[in-house]
């Protein structure tokens, strides 16, 4: 059982990484080829995926560590 918490404490915490640099590349694009043409939606997208990111790269290590 503890090699399975261990393999989704990792997945969470590469699945927190790879949502930051998404956020990341989305906000560079964003920056350099935004128009009026984009969704006035957009930023609240970022602010969310930039705070998921947060939250399972907190839970992956709290799992990890055993802080949950």
């Amino acid at each position: 059982m503890n090699i399975m918490k261990n393999i989704f404490s990792t997945l969470f915490i590469i699945i927190g990484i790879w949502q930051f640099f998404a956020t990341i590349n989305y906000f560079k694009t964003l920056k350099t080829s935004g128009g009026k043409s984009t969704s006035a939606f957009s930023p609240m997208a970022i602010w969310f995926s930039f705070i998921l990111a947060i939250i399972f790269i907190i839970l992956g290590l709290g799992s990890l560590f055993n802080w949950l």
